[in-house]
């Protein structure tokens, strides 16, 4: 991906899209599929919001039963499975614990739960169904846990991604479908002709640019941006209620696998996810209803993360002096009154504020594309075309491998330790990059320094920095360190590191040594 801004002027598009998260990007890719002219604009960077800030999770949502969304949880099985194939290095099965300290009634219970659960989820999953386990075979693979209240468990599958790195990867998609992809590009406003929205003024966040861009429909998937950039005229009702999710990211687990765990002050679900050899504990779910942009992790959500934590696994000794980052967010769920964060239902809805503009509220990580393949098909019969199947539901991702996924990861792991990269980092490496692995083998070949670990804290190598700069449309040293790789919720990040990677980047994007020492600061700052 090249970040051209100029792009925008090809005027006028289909389709503009207006964010570049998880829904904006799918959205992008599948309409560009489908042969719209789009443009994509994000005001920050790709995943920048909620679509970096999420449990990491691609799942069925397993806690969604207990409120009887039955067909959320169907649907996103079904794209649990069919992105584990489109995308098999960004989807990684997950085995989770489920411990039970009720009586006999609320295990089997649960266990219903978990057989609808496998039901729902049908043939040809990336994960295997659930199965029981007594209280002394938990208590014997499991010593951290409380056993004083423990009366056995349940396991089931799931899978984890990046995030951030998914976003991302779609982006690239769109990217090479034809779709224009701008980030750091500001909507000032939309556009309003006859009632009806027309377009959009960017501004060029790079430059003093700033231009109008007529589009014949637009998508307002800013998430929890998206209701202040609304014309006045179409602020008559309240479409979203927002709430805030806080992680904590932690040492490994002594164990393999993640946890579930209902949370004793309020029966929350909560997880504990290993993730790049860390662990994630989260989320907290509480409603919000100040500036997007100034969402932060305080200190009642750490105490109560580590006190329901430490309540469920005592063994673990961890306290605030274990965490190693953090992390907040904002989710955009369907304005409804009167029932907690937790039992509003994660399913979306497509609102249309006025004419021309269609606004994706609600939703989730997983279902992200099948909702976006919906959006596109009502786009599409606004413009009086033909919409057909989502090409996106047979279409692998741009960086996906070939089949079996494993064998290919052993191979290319193997290759790029061969060149330098220690095994972890080759590891992870190939599910960050794919396909694109080939990429970061060029540059390392032509210089071993790159194969060298950025920082020795987190698995990844300084090779990365310069593609999320050449390839990746990484704009600043956040953009790199942050989403292209979590670095810095992996690691401290220090000072010559900062300036390590502000060397790679720019000589990329040809910094001079002031830029790259401004960079530096105001990335430790923000930090």
């Amino acid at each position: 991906m090249k970040r051209d801004f100029d792009c925008l002027r090809d005027a006028p598009f289909d389709l503009l899209v207006v964010g570049g998260g998880i829904y904006g990007a799918w959205t992008a890719l599948d309409g560009a599929l489908r042969g719209l002219k789009v443009a994509l604009v994000e005001r920050d960077d790709w995943g920048a919001g909620t679509s970096s800030a999420s449990s990491k999770l691609i799942h069925g949502g397993l806690r969604y039963l207990q409120h009887l969304h039955l067909k959320l949880v169907h649907k996103s099985l079904a794209e649990r499975r069919l992105l584990a194939t489109l995308a098999p290095h960004q989807v990684r099965p997950l085995r989770f614990l489920f411990p039970t300290d009720g009586g006999f009634a609320g295990r089997r219970l649960l266990g219903a739960g978990l057989t609808l659960y496998d039901l729902l989820a049908g043939t040809g999953q990336p994960v295997i169904g659930h199965r029981g386990l007594s209280r002394t075979a938990v208590a014997a693979a499991y010593p951290y846990l409380d056993t004083g209240r423990l009366t056995g468990a349940f396991t089931y599958g799931d899978c984890g991604t990046d995030d951030a790195r998914l976003t991302c990867e779609v982006v690239d998609g769109a990217w090479r479908a034809g779709a224009a992809g701008v980030n750091r590009a500001r909507v000032e406003e939309l556009l309003v002709a006859g009632g009806r929205v027309v377009g959009a003024r960017v501004a060029d966040g790079e430059s003093d640019a700033n231009l109008e861009v007529e589009a014949r429909l637009t998508v307002l998937a800013a998430g929890p941006w998206a209701e202040g950039i609304l014309p006045r005229a179409a602020r008559r009702h309240t479409y979203a209620r927002y709430t805030k999710g806080v992680h904590l990211v932690m040492g490994p687990l002594p164990t393999d696998g993640a946890l579930l765990l209902v949370a004793r002050s309020d029966g929350r679900v909560f997880f504990v996810i290993p993730w790049y050899g860390r662990t994630l504990v989260g989320t907290t779910d509480t409603d919000y209803l100040g500036d997007p942009s100034q969402v932060a992790v305080e200190p009642a959500d750490i105490d109560y993360l580590l006190t329901e934590l430490r309540a469920h696994c005592p063994g673990l000794g961890w306290d605030e002096s274990s965490i190693l980052g953090s992390f907040a967010g904002l989710r955009t769920l369907r304005h409804v009154d009167g029932v907690s964060p937790s039992a509003v239902s994660r399913e979306w809805h497509l609102a249309t504020p006025m004419a021309g503009l269609l606004m994706p509220v609600g939703g989730k990580l997983t279902a992200a594309r099948a909702d976006a393949a919906k959006i596109v098909r009502r786009a599409l019969r606004l413009l009086g075309r033909s919409d057909g199947v989502s090409p996106t539901r047979h279409r692998p991702l741009p960086w996906a491998p070939p089949l079996p996924f494993e064998s290919w990861l052993a191979e290319e792991s193997a290759a790029s330790t061969a060149l330098g990269l220690d095994r972890e980092t080759a590891h992870w490496a190939a599910h960050r990059f794919g396909t694109r692995l080939a990429d970061l083998h060029a540059l390392v070949g032509g210089d071993p320094t790159l194969a060298r670990r950025l920082t020795p804290g987190a698995p990844f190598c300084r090779a990365e920095v310069v593609l999320a700069a050449r390839d990746e449309m990484a704009r600043g040293l956040e953009d790199a360190l942050r989403r292209r790789m979590p670095a810095t919720l992996l690691a401290t990040l220090d000072p010559p590191t900062a300036a390590d990677a502000a060397a790679l980047m720019g000589g990329v994007l040809g910094w001079s040594g002031e830029r790259q020492a401004a960079e530096v600061a105001a990335f430790l700052a923000g930090v």
